[in-house]
């Protein structure tokens, strides 16, 4: 059995909210400390655990698949950035972000969504195919991140919301524990919701 992990976490931030759901979903022994770090742990852990196949699969081009969303992911999908833009940037500058702005971000989470949904979920469950991986994990961290702008960016991409709602029945009941931080981020600043 694997030594204990000790993952140093923060709630609102996605990449460790999928550090920690991988942790939790394929049981792997660990304890939280606040703050933050994410993917290469991930691969680690993995690397020292035993674990369902899907999360990172054996299959070299499953496991292609899982690795070409985490790179796409770092140069596409965290450049919207709705945490630093709609609440970290106004926070420290004290200056409202402006309504051109947030339109801006959200046309371009629309963009990068859209391309998601065409490029990787096309005729598949999930990322990699038809059961849930790290990448799933990963991404639905990123685009509930989107919570945080209070605008409704989610119904426009119906597929996107059903794969959302697929990942999260695969990764219950660890992914209501971990996401709660966020959802309750969210509840104390008084930002409108959407489903």
């Amino acid at each position: 059995m694997a030594a204990e992990f000790e993952l140093y976490h923060h709630p609102v931030s996605q990449p460790s909210r999928s550090v920690l759901l991988t942790l939790k979903v394929t049981n792997a022994p660990h304890k939280v400390n606040i703050v933050n770090f994410e993917k290469a742990i991930v691969k680690y852990v993995l690397s020292n655990i035993e674990f369902d196949d899907h999360w990172y699969p054996s299959d070299l081009k499953k496991r292609a698949r899982v690795d070409e969303y985490i790179s796409y992911q770092h140069t596409t999908v965290r450049e919207i950035h709705f945490l630093i833009n709609f609440i970290y940037k106004p926070m420290l500058t004290r200056q409202p972000i402006s309504e051109e702005r947030k339109q801006e971000i959200v046309n371009n989470f629309h963009d990068v969504w859209q391309g998601f949904e065409g490029y990787f979920l096309k005729d598949r469950q999930f990322i990699a195919g038809e059961e849930v991986s790290i990448a799933d994990i990963f991404a639905v961290s990123e685009i509930l991140q989107s919570k945080i702008s209070g605008r409704d960016v989610l119904s426009a991409h119906p597929n996107l919301v059903a794969w959302i709602e697929r990942t999260k029945a695969a990764t219950q009941p660890q992914f209501d524990e971990v996401f709660k931080g966020l959802h309750e981020f969210v509840k104390a600043r008084n930002i409108p919701t959407y489903p």
